[in-house]
């Protein structure tokens, strides 16, 4: 069997609340979740080309360091896989918006 699962999101590693409640209501499918620093949010939007502008707008309106998002790439796999194919959504996010990449791989 030779199964995997990849998934790509956008993720704003260090949002004040109300960030995150602009995030959410400005970018279809965003989300946000507490980080573990006190009164610090991690947004989440599931990586398409359709958001790209709005979320260039948002990163650029709300004044984010590019030190605090990345594009979290996780896949799923079999143990019989032994690469993973990265989706292209993610070599042209970064023509966009200059961040960082953060791999995640758990076996089946």
């Amino acid at each position: 069997m030779n199964d995997t699962s990849v998934n790509v999101s956008f993720r704003l590693l260090h949002l004040d609340l109300m960030q995150a409640h602009t995030l959410k209501k400005e970018i279809t499918g965003a989300s946000f979740y507490p980080a573990d620093t006190k009164g610090v949010f991690v947004g989440v939007v599931p990586l398409r080309e359709a958001v790209f502008d709005e979320l260039n707008d948002y990163v650029v309106r709300q004044q984010i360091k590019y030190d605090h998002c990345d594009v979290f790439v996780e896949a799923t796999q079999s143990d019989d896989v032994s690469e993973v194919a990265v989706p292209r959504v993610v070599n042209k996010i970064l023509k966009y918006i200059d961040c960082k990449l953060t791999y995640s791989v758990q076996a089946l």
